[in-house]
């Protein structure tokens, strides 16, 4: 298995360290990127198989996750499923959390987030650590 990346999810230090902790005890199962960072390149779109690393605050590797689903979604059709799935707990509160997280992003890029701006959203899976210790690519 080869890593083909290495992330860390949320802003904070404190965020980076909770959010791992809930990949890796199976409470976060997916993210969401802004499309717009993959046609600028900014950020490299991953595939269905891939395998990520998710790092904590200090660079430490806590799991591998493995991509199991892709799909660009509009932010005003994010579900209550989607934001639980992220780890968020409920729908109110993920927009709560990522209205003025994507907000910052796309005004870093001189656009405005609507709710017609569409995210990139990633369903993931734990890979046991025994089969998760391979090489980086």
């Amino acid at each position: 298995m080869i890593i083909k990346q290495q992330i860390k999810f949320g802003s904070t230090r404190n965020e980076i360290d909770e959010l791992a902790q809930k990949v890796l005890a199976g409470e976060k199962t997916a993210t969401s990127s802004l499309l717009e960072y993959y046609k600028l390149g900014i950020k490299e779109l991953s595939k269905v198989g891939d395998y990520i690393a998710v790092l904590d605050s200090s660079d430490k590797r806590i799991v591998v996750v493995q991509v199991t689903r892709i799909e660009v979604i509009k932010f005003k059709n994010i579900t209550e499923s989607f934001a639980i799935e992220e780890g968020d707990g409920s729908l109110s509160n993920w927009t709560a959390i990522h209205h003025p997280y994507y907000s910052d992003r796309m005004s870093a890029i001189g656009k405005e987030l609507t709710g017609d701006t569409e995210l990139v959203c990633e369903w993931f899976q734990v890979i046991p650590l025994t089969t998760a210790t391979t090489q980086t690519g």
